[in-house]
């Protein structure tokens, strides 16, 4: 996706001044579209002779916003649509089963960075999430309600650090999880670490268009589910999935604004949990498998020769 040179031109102050808060990251992702393929696996339940995959993807947009009486504050608006593919395979008496399942994440984050100190900024987010496979019409189940916040203190250029907590549910539950932040940069590597949703260690080239290295992720969810779910014969009302892939990157950053990103290893963890409509809880998690991970990002590069702002 493009955007408009002069909307663009427009929000390149509000961005600059993330930047002037020394808040999370260096370059700012207007866009983000990402995908990623787990081929199909028995299960671990050896008595369900059954094989399950994924197909992960989803898009996101954000825009900062300002405000002349709030001049150390920022908002950050991020509308984002995320589809969860589950792949199922049965062998039953009569033969080979083939199912397909979509579940939908409808999501809009409302983001506020406020400098505390000269040092110290507060990173909150709220998340109203619709989750479901919208297999029929909306009810409160299809409603979830996320939310995080990390303090950031800016050591020096090179290092930030901070904690924080949230309660979401990237581990198919609904959580509260406490975050460790810990950012180290210099011209040739970049370790970025906010545990436990992601690190990523990587090695950038002089010409800092390519860079490799080793990522690791956490991502997942809760879903409302409205209909049958094969391998399952009870009534399912909820699905809870959760992942942590781990594996080799490759960025490429083309026109200082435009980054490629290739990923591809093993899902060191994953669980896929169904409950029934008497709240058992019935484990359908395949083994371990490799995924290959694919991403595009628009994070055009803000400093002050391109920008116009000062707190």
């Amino acid at each position: 996706m493009v955007f408009a040179h002069s909307a663009v031109k427009h929000i390149l102050p509000s961005i600059f001044l993330l930047f002037s808060l020394d808040v999370l990251a260096q370059d700012f992702e207007l866009v983000k579209i990402q995908s990623a393929y787990y081929p199909k696996q028995n299960l671990e339940d050896a008595s369900v002779d059954g094989k399950i995959g994924f197909l992960e993807w989803g898009v996101q947009g954000a825009v900062p916003q300002t405000f002349k009486k709030l001049k150390k504050t920022v908002f950050i608006h991020k509308i984002g649509y995320a589809n969860l593919t589950v792949f199922t395979e049965v062998n039953l008496p009569l033969g080979k089963v083939d199912s397909t399942r979509y579940y939908h994440s409808i999501i809009y984050n409302l983001g506020v960075v406020q400098a505390l100190t000269t040092s110290w900024l507060l990173a909150a987010n709220f998340i109203p999430t619709l989750a479901s496979d919208f297999g029929d019409k909306l009810s409160g189940r299809d409603f979830l309600f996320q939310a995080n916040a990390l303090a950031v203190n800016t050591k020096h250029e090179k290092i930030k650090y901070g904690f924080g907590l949230a309660y979401n549910t990237r581990l198919g539950r609904h959580l509260v999880i406490p975050m460790i932040l810990l950012k180290y940069k210099i011209p040739q590597f970049e370790l970025d670490m906010i545990l436990p949703d992601k690190l990523s260690a990587m090695m950038k080239t002089k010409c800092n268009i390519f860079s490799y290295g080793i990522k690791a992720g956490l991502n997942g969810g809760v879903f409302n589910n409205t209909s049958g779910f094969q391998t399952v014969s009870n009534t399912v009302d909820v699905m809870g999935y959760t992942r942590i892939n781990i594996g080799a990157a490759i960025t490429v950053r083309l026109k200082d604004a435009i980054n490629i990103n290739i990923e591809g290893g093993i899902t060191a963890y994953r669980r896929l949990e169904v409950i029934d409509s008497n709240n058992d809880v019935i484990n359908r998690t395949p083994q371990a498998s490799p995924f290959v991970g694919f991403g595009v990002s628009y994070a055009p590069k803000i400093t002050s020769s391109n920008a116009k702002f000062s707190l």
